[in-house]
């Protein structure tokens, strides 16, 4: 006769076991992928420096020629903005320079003119000068014999040795040489005052020259506004600063932008790193340059091999509003993994840069022994 009882009991244990067996056998793989090396692992994220391509003048977009995953290379265009306005304010630059050149050259000559002329008068008054005074010592070199003239014969005359008419003609003659003497001095009088006025007629070419130099200032002013406007029209094209992969476009053709509006966001594949955070008791034992093991779900068994590149000196709460000194060991330490060059890994057939991709999630294994 079947025992239900008895059967049911014999179901019940072995089912019994075969949960204790799995159980064991569950317990030895997780203790064996937990610790099989003791070594601490922690999750982290790939991140990547964002670099904005945003327009360094305000204008129109043109042109856009990324999308969302477009591959650039250093150097290459990725939108351009429209430079008609531009291009109208350099020919207005360019008219005005060529219009103050004129003006500078007429200068010019007008200084030279005024230069040579103010000059010629200089040294005409200077002549002038030398006249009058050679004709001055004259005059005086005559009315001082005239004078001697004049005693010598009025004491001839007290002696009755010279006739009245000899001495009237004597007296007369020295009557005449003073006045000779007034005359020259007033003509050297008057060429003092001529040299003077010429001499002063030199403030007028300082005068004619700063003038100059006022138009070749303006003009240089001219030439910088020009220098910047040819600036602006090679911004007008924006280019890629690095190779690199386009995460997302912003702008649109014909948008207005600002300046500084953002066209597009970019990151350089190879220049992406891990970022992670180690709890605080072991962060003590991490170093700068310190090598980390870097695992994916893509190559489990692959690590990319990176080194330890910054370390935060701040420590952040998880969560952060418990600040109970029971929860201290819930601090935890910012840290970055960076790889060398061109990548470093156990695989052969893969760079860094070309499994790991901005967001994903990652394990990192440093060789640090979380237990004896």
């Amino acid at each position: 006769m079947f025992d239900y009882n008895l059967y049911m009991r014999k179901k019940l244990l072995l089912l019994a076991v075969i949960l204790v067996l799995a159980a064991l056998v569950v317990y030895k793989v997780v203790t064996y992928v937990k610790s099989r090396d003791n070594y601490l692992t922690v999750s982290g994220r790939v991140e990547a420096n964002e670099i904005e391509l945003a327009a360094r003048i305000p204008g129109k977009l043109d042109k856009v020629l990324i999308d969302d995953g477009t591959a650039v290379k250093k150097g290459d265009t990725v939108a351009v903005i429209e430079d008609k306005e531009i291009q109208s304010k350099r020919r207005e630059i360019i008219n005005r320079v060529e219009e103050m050149n004129e003006k500078i050259k007429a200068a010019e000559l007008n200084l030279d003119y005024t230069a040579d002329n103010v000059e010629y008068t200089v040294t005409e008054a200077k002549k002038a000068l030398d006249v009058a005074d050679a004709r001055l010592k004259q005059a005086e070199a005559k009315k001082d014999n005239a004078e001697k003239e004049f005693t010598r014969y009025s004491n001839l005359l007290e002696k009755n040795v010279v006739s009245k008419q000899k001495y009237d003609n004597t007296k007369l003659a020295c009557q005449l040489s003073q006045e000779e003497v007034t005359v020259a001095l007033k003509e050297v009088e008057r060429a003092r005052v001529s040299l003077l006025k010429a001499e002063d007629s030199r403030k007028l070419v300082k005068a004619k020259d700063k003038e100059v130099i006022a138009l070749r200032k303006l003009r240089g002013q001219l030439q910088e506004a020009l220098q910047q406007v040819d600036i602006n029209i090679g911004y007008t094209t924006v280019d890629a600063p690095s190779d690199g992969v386009i995460l997302r476009k912003v702008s649109e053709p014909g948008e207005i932008l600002p300046m500084g509006g953002v066209i597009g966001v970019m990151i350089n594949p190879e220049d992406i790193y891990i970022k992670t955070y180690v709890p605080e008791k072991y962060i003590g034992s991490i170093t700068i340059n310190m090598k980390a093991d870097i695992f994916s779900d893509a190559y489990p068994d692959k690590p990319f091999t990176g080194n330890v590149c910054y370390i935060s000196d701040k420590s952040e709460f998880t969560p952060k509003e418990v600040q109970s000194y029971e929860e201290r060991v819930k601090q935890v330490f910012a840290i970055k993994i960076c790889f060398p060059e061109k990548g470093s890994s156990s695989s052969k057939d893969k760079a860094y840069y070309e499994v790991f991709k901005k967001g994903m999630p990652v394990d990192v294994r440093f060789g640090i022994k979380t237990k004896s």
